[in-house]
């Protein structure tokens, strides 16, 4: 990054195919009549304004400081939002938790009586404002069909590689789509291991793991048939999205699972996302620290029972080697590459890297990039991008990782998913 990437007023471009090469929709008031993808979105999504430069906070003038911010700052009186857990089982025996977003309590005494009737006997303490559903709950939620007729949206989450319901962006933007749109559904999906959830299988998450994504997709396609899912991917949990999207070996049922999509701070090509992160001063001594850390601590809680799991492979000395690194591609070299089945880190991070799937994405997908995002690559897919019908990418001078924060403490890439997705739901059938 240089003195070029400093400020707090940044350009907004934004990259698509045009005219007739961009992708066909149906419009939801004009049956019959349809919009191509670049004019929905220059003329609906009016937050991307290509004409006039954003405004972010003027303290925070570099993408490390909108990085820090993002991840340091107190919002624990803002963005109160309350989730209702639910644990989801995937085939082979692993969870994830689906963080569902729920209307406030009536009092904190109720909220607490239901989280300590409903709590998991060794299970790790949930973050603040989260419980567990009840069975009726659950019975309601996991009821097949029980909801034919309504056709409002569900926005599902992916969060990014050290993150969870609990953030403060995804509290934002669950917290403004809850405000802001009439019977939607928010539900966070938090990785394997990940936001306080057990590991029950020998499995971890990676970038590949789209398998995972298919399944909660499938059973929420199932248990609301009529109801359309956008999905948005935050940092990791964009490239795990991305690579859903585009895998070519998707028919055209799965194909039709997400209706859009939103990929925010995407790292496109993992290899160049590692070197960004290796040499910088930023990367060093704050991001790639704090990302090996976290991978290490979701190691070490459920180490017990991953060695239990398969005795061979998760050894004590295994243990030993994966608690000494101090970066990600050293933790992924040892401990990620074992479990996924790839020689090494650099093998793993070239054949997960979305931008190899990117021509194949056929779902219309917004993308936000920022050019001094500290924590990933700022080399932009632009042109392949340009040539997928399906496909906006908004690249920014400004913005850091995820962040775009505003004098107001607001993230405007909260603001850019919330104007997408309410947009596409009212004017595209």
């Amino acid at each position: 990054m240089g003195i070029l990437n400093w400020g707090f007023r940044t350009n907004v471009k934004l990259h698509q195919a045009q005219g007739k090469d961009s992708l066909t929709l149906p419009l939801k008031n004009s049956p019959g009549e349809t919009v191509q993808f670049s004019d929905f979105i220059k003329n609906e999504v009016k937050i991307i304004d290509t004409s006039k430069k954003l405004w972010l906070n003027p303290l925070l003038f570099n993408g490390v400081l909108q990085t820090l911010y993002y991840t340091s700052v107190d919002t624990t009186k803002k963005f109160l939002i309350y989730y209702g857990r639910e644990l989801f089982t995937y085939k082979d025996k692993g969870i994830c938790s689906l963080d569902w977003v729920i209307p406030k309590p009536e009092s904190k005494e109720e909220f607490k009586k239901l989280h300590d009737q409903t709590f998991p006997e060794g299970f790790p303490k949930l973050h603040p404002r989260t419980r567990y559903m009840t069975e009726e709950e659950l019975a309601a939620r996991r009821a097949h069909n029980q909801d034919t007729d309504s056709t409002k949206p569900i926005v599902v989450i992916l969060h990014g590689l050290s993150g969870g319901s609990h953030e403060p962006l995804i509290r934002n933007l669950a917290d403004s789509i809850n405000k802001n749109t009439e019977g939607w559904d928010t539900v966070v999906l938090n990785n394997r291991g990940c936001c306080r959830t057990l590991i029950t299988s020998p499995k971890l998450f990676n970038a590949l793991s789209t398998e995972d994504i298919r399944e909660v997709l499938v059973d929420l396609k199932e248990r609301y048939p009529s109801r359309p899912i956008y999905a948005v991917g935050f940092s990791f949990g964009a490239c795990i999205l991305a690579n859903f999207l585009g895998d070519p070996n998707q028919d055209e049922k799965t194909r039709s699972l997400v209706k859009a999509a939103c990929l925010i701070g995407c790292p496109w090509d993992l290899v160049d996302s590692s070197h960004h992160l290796d040499n910088s001063y930023s990367g060093i001594y704050l991001f790639n620290p704090a990302l090996t850390t976290f991978l290490q601590k979701m190691v070490k809680n459920n180490y017990a029972a991953l060695r239990s799991f398969d005795p061979e492979l998760f050894t004590d000395e295994l243990y030993r080697k994966f608690m000494a690194p101090k970066t990600t591609w050293q933790f992924d070299d040892v401990f990620t590459c074992s479990t996924a089945g790839f020689s090494d880190a650099y093998t793993y991070y070239r054949e997960a890297s979305p931008a190899r799937r990117i021509g194949s994405i056929k779902t219309p997908t917004l993308i936000l990039n920022s050019n001094d995002d500290p924590a990933v690559s700022v080399r932009l897919p632009w042109l392949e991008v340009s040539r997928n019908p399906a496909l906006a990418l908004v690249e920014t001078d400004l913005g850091g990782h995820l962040s775009y924060a505003q004098s107001s403490g607001e993230f405007w890439s909260v603001l850019v998913v919330e104007e997408y997705f309410k947009s596409f739901s009212e004017t595209i059938a």
